[in-house]
């Protein structure tokens, strides 16, 4: 009795009773463990794509809702207590545009919105700024102060950012034609050139052919 007895086809140890199996039967549960194992790894790795495809469409859609985005930003029509911001960076010749508040429109809001993105630094100060038809155009006279002198430190491309960036909010916010960029009274001069005629609607690059074009044509002179 101590060292237990088969009974029936299974061995009584005392405590625990443990079937007996055939080495056949042993084969076939390990197969079929086997195979559940597999058909887990298989449904684990299938979730798995599944999951990285769902990832991959919800960040192309979010994509797809910020250029939408962007893109209304950009077709929209400002409202009367609104002006539009152009404003851009070393890293391209596009210009950027922000619709901002802006109670009265005034020179001093305008400048304001573009020392936020850099375009002027925000100790430049507007001297004077008048508005004249002229032969059916409207033109604009801006005088900033001494702020603006630091152009002349700058290199073409950064020189054509800012300029096209302040010319094009002032034409766009005012309506008119062109504007003269004066500082301190004075006609604006860099280290690349000096600007004593009007500006009109421009991009940074259309700018930075002229100046590139006016030093050819002073080499040659």
């Amino acid at each position: 009795a101590a060292c237990g007895s088969v009974v029936g086809g299974r061995v009584d140890s005392g405590e625990i009773v443990v079937p007996e199996m055939s080495s056949e039967d042993l084969l076939v549960s390990s197969l079929e463990f086997l195979l559940q194992e597999d058909g887990t790894e298989e449904t684990s790795e299938t979730d798995k794509a599944e999951e990285a495809k769902k990832d991959a469409t919800s960040e192309e859609d979010d994509r797809e809702k910020d250029t939408v985005e962007i893109q209304t930003e950009q077709e929209r029509v400002p409202q009367e207590d609104e002006a539009v911001i152009y404003y851009g960076n070393a890293g391209s010749y596009d210009l950027k545009q922000e619709i901002v508040p802006a109670k009265e429109k005034t020179a001093e809001e305008l400048l304001g919105a573009l020392a936020k993105h850099n375009i002027v630094s925000l100790d430049t100060k507007l001297l004077s700024f008048e508005e004249e038809e002229t032969n059916g155009s409207k033109v604009l006279y801006l005088d900033l102060s001494k702020a603006m002198d630091e152009l002349k430190t700058m290199s073409r491309e950064a020189e054509c950012i800012i300029l096209a960036s302040v010319v094009n909010t002032f034409l766009e916010n005012y309506d008119a034609d062109s504007v003269y960029l004066v500082v301190n009274g004075k006609t604006l001069v860099t280290k690349n050139a000096e600007y004593a005629e009007a500006f009109v609607r421009c991009t940074p690059e259309e700018l930075l052919r002229r100046l590139e074009s006016s030093s050819l044509e002073s080499e040659e002179e």
